[in-house]
């Protein structure tokens, strides 16, 4: 991966992260048999431990939800004007949107650049970048041509760059498509002495349409950031777009992601480059760009990004949206199977923690020690809670008390219930609160089954455990086994379409 060897050491590494998640999971279960008290002690330590981790995300996803409304009501381009500091600069800013594809219809991408068209920003201040797969040459030049001409004369430029097949030293996947447009886009923009420093470059999938605010939003926070050539700048992901269109399944799985990066945005010391981020050009190119090694290109980068800067880097949310899809395939099942294969690729993230750790030794004498093992720490974190934090939780007092009859009958184990039960009841403060967001930031329903659909958002939180079992735990401890295993997942690509047949 990237420059790092991939010796005996590594693979060890990548080892632990699965055999780490399967001895959580197995070890309550088999000890409960000789050790019932201090399986119960583990899981109540465990589920308080979660349960504050639940308070603390919704007290940020309140925080982002409030923040993001205020920053959708700014007129950025006015706040820019009456800044001192900036208003002689913002308008010598250019916009690079690249937009990787591969097998999307045109129809797809026909509304996702048409939201482009809409943004309170000056136009001839984008430059749009089309990245197609020689792979599907036929589809990508038919689509290339259409949008050329429907929206050619919208942008500042508009430039279609197909990505060659098989090349060497490099994995079919999105990192080394985007790669290669923008070392396509560099080459003209250099021919035409444009500053590197000047020029912001944000990835969107053939799904994604940016909040009008955005490149406003985007172009304030980047010229106010004295250190901006180390900073990245993500906006929030809301997985709105076809929200009603989806089974209930894949719609709570869309709400739970949507919840998730805004109450990551809310604590920005531990933000990572998730899904749509944008970096400066010069800082692009000192690192060659994005990984062509890796299916996680956007955590990935921000590790990347981080060693490269020697530890001086940071992402900087953006309270914006950026509206994508929730998963839709052609049918209701394959919507179901589509969806566990999407989270089983993001879940590739444990992929990063042997990087990691091999990279904070080889650079231990460059890097802030403690900061980095801080983040390090948190991305273990997530990836172990991922695959264990569901299934430990859902269970909890039944894996001592039933495994273990005679520990049933103590008062230990009573105490034990009771405590747990608590717990759970606050919990629900958590699942209100998700409750409460989900019905002030989705998009309302229109027509007769207004007041159906509305129950649809209420009803499927019934079966958030069971949803984050089978579509959180299970593809994730999939992933995982599979890099225990040495069983590397390829790139799947998520088909997107408007309507289930």
């Amino acid at each position: 991966m990237d420059d790092i060897p991939r010796t005996r050491l590594y693979r060890f590494l990548e080892i632990l992260p699965g055999a780490v998640s399967w001895f959580i999971l197995i070890g309550p279960f088999v000890l409960a048999f000789w050790f019932p008290r201090a399986v119960a002690i583990f899981i109540m330590v465990y589920v308080l431990l979660w349960f504050f981790r639940v308070l603390k995300s919704s007290a940020f996803l309140i925080y982002s939800f409030l923040k993001s409304k205020k920053f959708q009501r700014l007129d950025w381009i006015q706040k820019m004007e009456k800044d001192d500091r900036i208003s002689q600069k913002w308008r010598k800013v250019l916009h690079i949107v690249i937009m990787p594809t591969y097998k999307e219809e045109k129809e797809v991408l026909e509304s996702s650049i048409e939201a482009l068209t809409q943004v309170d920003f000056p136009r001839d201040q984008i430059i749009f970048v089309l990245a197609t797969e020689e792979r599907d040459r036929m589809r990508a030049e038919t689509n290339a041509a259409y949008l050329e001409r429907r929206f050619g004369n919208s942008f500042r430029n508009f430039y279609h760059f197909m990505h060659p097949k098989n090349l060497p030293n490099e994995i079919p996947a999105k990192g080394a498509n985007i790669t290669h447009a923008a070392r396509q886009i560099s080459k003209i923009l250099k021919e035409q002495c444009i500053d590197f420093s000047n020029v912001l470059v944000t990835t969107l999938d053939a799904d994604n349409r940016p909040h009008p605010a955005y490149f406003a939003t985007l172009t304030y926070h980047y010229l106010i950031e004295p250190n901006r050539a180390r900073r990245s700048f993500q906006p929030l992901a809301f997985f709105y777009n076809n929200i009603w269109d989806v089974p209930f399944v894949n719609r709570v799985i869309a709400l739970a992601n949507t919840f998730w990066y805004l109450s990551e945005s809310g604590e920005a010391n531990r933000l990572f480059n998730a899904s749509v981020y944008a970096q400066s050009l010069d800082s692009l190119v000192a690192m060659d760009y994005w990984s062509r090694h890796t299916i996680v290109e956007d955590l990935h980068q921000y590790w990347r990004a981080y060693f490269h800067f020697r530890g001086d880097y940071e992402v900087v949310p953006l309270f914006v949206p950026v509206y994508q899809d929730a998963l839709q395939n052609k049918t209701y099942f394959t919507s179901l199977i589509g969806q566990y294969k999407q989270l089983r690729r993001w879940a590739w993230g444990a992929s990063e923690i042997p990087y990691v750790l091999v990279k904070m030794w080889k650079e231990r004498h460059k890097i802030p020690f403690l900061k980095t093992f801080e983040r390090f720490f948190y991305l273990c974190f997530l990836q172990i809670t991922w695959t264990t934090a569901a299934i430990i939780v859902f269970f909890n007092k039944l894996i001592p008390t039933v495994l273990n009859p005679r520990f049933n009958a103590s008062l230990f184990a009573y105490n034990f219930s009771a405590v747990l039960n608590i717990v759970f009841t606050f919990m629900l403060i958590g699942i209100l609160t998700y409750l409460w967001i989900s019905l002030l930031t989705l998009p309302l329903p229109k027509g007769k089954a207004r007041l159906g659909k509305i129950l649809a958002v209420v009803l499927p939180w019934i079966f958030l455990p069971f949803v984050t079992i089978f579509y959180g735990a299970v593809p994730a401890l999939d992933a995982q086994t599979r890099l225990m295993l040495g069983k590397p997942l390829g790139f799947s690509v998520t088909e997107k379409i408007r309507k289930i047949n």
